[in-house]
């Protein structure tokens, strides 16, 4: 498979943007997906460990060969969905999309989106 960036905080910086804003927009990014890529992690399908400072999560982009098979999966069921959602002003520690459909997944791993683009 191509490699591919999911997302990237550069993608929400601009290079106008004043320290504070530049502060903000980081923080905003990390306040998104560190509950995200926590669970993916934890959960064995994130294969990074999450950013330690301010200026990793300025440079961390998330890429499909970040994950395990299992993991490429799941974000190919919900990383839209849950941006989307996100984006509307639901809490970013929601992760229930993220928990139903890896259940879902391990249940029946023959009807398998990565299994079938191979």
């Amino acid at each position: 498979m191509k490699e591919f960036v999911i997302d990237t905080c550069k993608w929400y910086l601009e290079e106008d943007m004043d320290n504070a804003s530049r502060i903000n927009a980081i923080e905003k990014f990390k306040s998104r997906y560190e509950p995200l890529l926590g669970f993916l992690f934890e959960s064995k399908l994130y294969k990074c460990g999450l950013p330690k400072t301010i200026e990793d999560w300025q440079s961390l982009e998330i890429r499909l060969s970040d994950f395990t098979e299992e993991g490429l999966e799941l974000v190919m069921h919900c990383h839209d969905q849950w941006l989307d959602s996100v984006e509307k002003g639901v809490n970013p520690n929601n992760i229930k999309l993220w928990e139903r459909e890896l259940f879902k997944i391990r249940q029946d791993p023959n009807e398998s989106l990565i299994q079938a683009l191979n």
